[in-house]
């Protein structure tokens, strides 16, 4: 407040300057041209500028002394709190509205973080409270042999859950780093997709699923070799979940405009229409997941890794005829390196 006052003295005296270095100008040629009534035309001019300029003076200050008063008040408790009440468009009203989208986008953002936390406490209560009552159970009354090796490998199932949401949640945290943190190097997309294919035959042989490939030679692109496998693993591990025993799956890589283009389709149960615009959602479960294991987060992560990469993805699919999953990645860049 001190400051703007100050501000507005400063504005008023260099204004009152100008004023008087005007008139004294006035002044001497209305005296060299022998003007009557010179000095009386000076100070009705300099009174009536002076009185114009402070107006002027008072209106700008008032205006930025209103914004900083309610800049003060707004917190994080407050943050859906909005500056009204400035309807110019000039420069201060300019201010108060960039003020306020900046308010909008750290609402989202605390939004967002609030409901994150909640749901990772939601997804990590779940496993825990069945480990615990597993347990428990299990130290009700003695056992034989074989139903500790039960107990055992249910609790050994739940820690993997446990891990694996934590791993997923890192990986999260890891996309939204600033890029020169995400230790980015040059990855030959090639060789990758076709260690990533082994993976796949692997899970799919377990519902006697095929797996074809088709990928191009000597891809290389920019990136975390370690996070973008898990993004692809993603998809795959999603393909073979939600494909039918004894159906197909499709790895593909080739180029286009100087992208690389990862294509992984399936002939599976696909998503419906209605899901589709959240499958990306964090902790999203379509309404066809209910009885697949699953944390409801690796989309979310896959599209977050993708983007760290500059990349994009775009999903495809009809109920009852499949799933295809697009993802454009630039070319390696030896400059940005």
């Amino acid at each position: 407040m001190n400051l703007l006052r100050s501000l507005r003295n400063r504005l008023f005296l260099w204004y009152v300057g100008s004023l008087l270095l005007f008139s004294v100008f006035f002044y001497i040629v209305v005296h060299i041209l022998d003007i009557h009534y010179g000095i009386e035309i000076v100070f009705i001019l300099f009174f009536l500028l002076a009185c114009i300029g402070f107006f002027i003076i008072y209106k700008i200050t008032d205006a930025l002394t209103y914004l900083t008063e309610k800049i003060k008040e707004i917190s994080r408790e407050t943050l859906g709190q909005r500056i009204t009440g400035i309807r110019s468009e000039d420069e201060i009203g300019e201010l108060a509205t960039a003020f306020n989208n900046l308010l909008d986008r750290l609402d989202g953002a605390f939004k967002r973080e609030q409901q994150f936390i909640a749901d990772v406490a939601h997804e990590l209560k779940t496993p825990l409270a069945t480990l615990r009552s597993t347990l428990e159970v299990s130290l009700s009354k003695d056992r034989n042999r074989q139903e500790y090796k039960k107990v055992i490998t249910d609790a050994i199932s739940e820690t993997n859950h446990l891990s694996s949401t934590l791993n997923n949640v890192l990986s999260l945290a890891w996309s939204e780093t600033p890029q020169e943190q995400k230790h980015m190097t040059k990855i030959n997309l090639s060789v990758l997709l076709t260690e990533l294919v082994d993976i796949a035959e692997k899970l799919a042989s377990q519902k006697k699923q095929i797996v074809k490939f088709q990928i191009k030679q000597e891809v290389y692109i920019q990136g975390n070799k370690e996070k973008l496998a898990r993004a692809l693993v993603n998809i795959i591990d999603n393909a073979v979940k939600y494909t039918l025993p004894k159906g197909e799956i499709l790895v593909k890589l080739k180029v286009e405009d100087k992208h690389a283009l990862i294509i992984f389709a399936d002939n599976g149960r696909g998503i419906l229409k209605k899901d589709i615009p959240h499958i990306f959602d964090r902790f999203y479960r379509g309404s066809a997941t209910d009885k697949v294991f699953g944390s409801g987060i690796g989309l979310s992560i896959t599209q977050s890794i993708i983007k760290a990469h500059h990349g994009d993805i775009l999903v495809q699919s009809t109920v009852g005829k499949g799933t295809k999953f697009i993802i454009t990645l630039p070319f390696f860049n030896p400059l940005s390196s």
